[in-house]
């Protein structure tokens, strides 16, 4: 079904989403604690960019934006990662100083007072601070701390890394398409408009 004429909002002088295609605009893919209007800024976006101008044009350009939505949620995924992990990073930096020396028997309630300390760090600053001054004495810096987060993040973070990828290469296809499709319309329309072009000239350019 043909869509109907594309409308353009003079303020932005933007295209507007055609009618036909709003219903698989909305953001229905949303997680929770995402934002609408964050979600829609994106959107505003990308319209603006790509600027469709054809029916497959547009719904290109839906999935540029799904897309470009998922490659901004795995890069906040990694951060919250990394704050997740720094809890665990510093239950295993605790674990290493308090477990020299430990009897086997013993590791079993190391571990559970240790996760309680970790625990504190997490949730109370006043002990967070006690911590952090204890890791420094013993020459953990930050840049220990970091290190350790990384070794205890390393296959979550290949993961996304892998899922933003995955979205980034699916987004650069569909551009080269796009552009593909608007550098053919136009040698096509020069040739048209040529005195004597030839069908066959023609039908060589779509090829």
């Amino acid at each position: 079904m043909p869509f109907r004429e594309h409308e353009h909002d003079e303020r932005f002088n933007a295209p507007t989403i055609p009618v036909e295609l709003k219903p698989f605009s909305e953001p229905c893919f949303l997680l929770p604690g995402e934002n609408r209007q964050e979600f829609e800024i994106v959107q505003k976006m990308m319209i603006e960019e790509v600027r469709p101008e054809t029916n497959i044009e547009w719904l290109w350009t839906l999935d540029l934006i799904e897309l470009s939505w998922e490659i901004l949620r795995y890069r906040c995924l990694k951060q919250r990662t990394l704050l997740e992990h720094r809890h665990l990073a510093i239950k295993a930096i605790l674990m290493r100083l308090d477990g020299a020396g430990i009897p086997a028997r013993d590791l079993q309630n190391l571990e559970l007072q240790v996760g309680r300390s970790a625990a504190e760090w997490r949730d109370n600053p006043q002990a967070a601070s006690e911590i952090e001054a204890r890791l420094r004495r013993n020459d953990f810096e930050d840049s220990a701390v970091n290190a350790e987060i990384f070794c205890q993040a390393r296959g979550t973070f290949a993961m996304f890394d892998d899922l933003m990828h995955a979205a980034q290469t699916r987004r650069m296809v569909l551009l080269r398409e796009i552009n593909s499709r608007r550098e053919l319309s136009k040698r096509l329309d020069k040739l048209q408009s040529r005195p004597g072009a030839s069908r066959t000239e023609i039908s060589n350019q779509q090829i």
